[in-house]
């Protein structure tokens, strides 16, 4: 008797066990959840956006702003085939469209890929408050430094590294502190409102007066400009 009593209180301290252990693996889950939002903040406020057309007068834009043609660009920078974008195709739209002064181009966030995708939007929208002019040259190095996809590498602390490097005097804790305020996050929901609105469904996507091109390859950008130029 004395025997089933002893297997029973072990039975018993066995199963409280398991329940205090899964209770605390629990609460890690929850605070490791937590700190990772506060790392990486998903995008809020998309739904409560109106939209009404790109707004471009709000986004990153270069060329003729009073051109016919307004071409826009969603990216994300955890996107490799934006990063070959960026560095394959642009140059020739630049050079044959933007520096003659025959369109406008703009750039709009559109972060899908993973949870430091969010980070990195609102990394650019922070640059670009505070120097539109670096945006580009920040867009350049952060695709020119973009890791693995799967990895989570567009941290703070590089995001701040890669601003510092365009803006040499860079007031870091300044920036890391404005990457999480309301007014980086409002730009990305708004922007990522404007891409649902419009159907995109992966990056890079590219609009050109309003219509979507067939894919984002050279061929397809400059036959829809074309087009339009020749109406």
């Amino acid at each position: 008797m004395k025997k089933k009593n002893n297997n029973q209180t072990f039975a018993i301290s066995v199963f409280v066990g398991i329940l205090l252990l899964l209770g605390a693996l629990f609460y890690v889950s929850k605070v490791q959840d937590k700190k990772a939002e506060e790392s990486y903040p998903t995008i809020s406020g998309v739904n409560d956006v109106k939209v009404d057309g790109f707004n471009t007068k709000d986004q990153p834009t270069i060329g003729n702003k009073n051109a016919k043609i307004e071409v826009v660009e969603f990216g994300d920078y955890k996107c490799p085939i934006c990063a070959d974008w960026t560095r394959i195709v642009f140059p020739d739209i630049k050079s044959e469209y933007i520096d003659k002064g025959l369109i406008s181009f703009s750039f709009i966030n559109y972060p899908f890929i993973a949870k430091d995708s969010n980070l990195a939007a609102l990394a650019s929208e922070v640059v670009y408050s505070y120097d539109k002019d670096a945006f580009w040259k920040f867009q350049e190095e952060i695709y020119a430094k973009q890791e693995d996809e799967t990895k989570t590498w567009a941290t703070k602390e590089k995001l701040t590294e890669l601003a510092k490097s365009v803006m040499p005097d860079l007031d870091e804790e300044k920036f890391k502190k404005d990457l999480y305020k309301k007014e980086a996050m409002s730009q990305v929901s708004s922007d990522v409102a404007i891409g649902n609105h419009y159907g995109v469904q992966g990056t890079p996507t590219v609009f050109v007066n309003g219509k979507a091109t067939a894919d984002p390859s050279l061929e397809s950008i400059k036959a829809a400009i074309d087009a339009e130029l020749n109406k």
